[in-house]
């Protein structure tokens, strides 16, 4: 078997396995906009947020479950106004020129958001 087709089809099912949506959006930029450190803090946000809903789901926590699915409407609704803001305040902002380093917020800052917006 030809090695170059095993890598071929390595980087196929990689692209495939992992879509980027809109928090590996953000991670993304982050990581180029603030640095590794940014990128990854936000990366183990959204895990973290991911997890949390596993753990949901996989040990039952039905009343919790429930309160969730009858605020559904209000989540989606602070979600969107969140995600709207953070579009808004992306587009308005001028791009630096050269990056001093991460922003006044730190990596907790960028750990909580990104936590806080998967959740939502």
């Amino acid at each position: 078997m030809d090695p170059s087709f095993f890598v071929r089809g390595a980087v196929l099912g990689f692209s495939i396995a992992a879509p980027v949506g809109q928090i590996g959006i953000l991670c993304i930029r982050r990581t180029l906009a603030d640095g590794r450190a940014a990128g990854l803090a936000s990366g183990l946000g959204a895990a973290t947020a991911d997890a949390l809903y596993g753990c949901i789901a996989a040990f039952g926590l039905t009343g919790l479950t429930a309160f969730f699915t009858g605020q559904q409407n209000w989540l989606r609704l602070g979600g969107g106004l969140f995600l709207l803001y953070l579009g808004i305040r992306i587009f308005l902002t001028r791009p630096k020129e050269n990056a001093e380093g991460l922003p006044a917020r730190g990596l907790l800052g960028a750990y909580g958001s990104t936590f806080l917006l998967t959740v939502s």
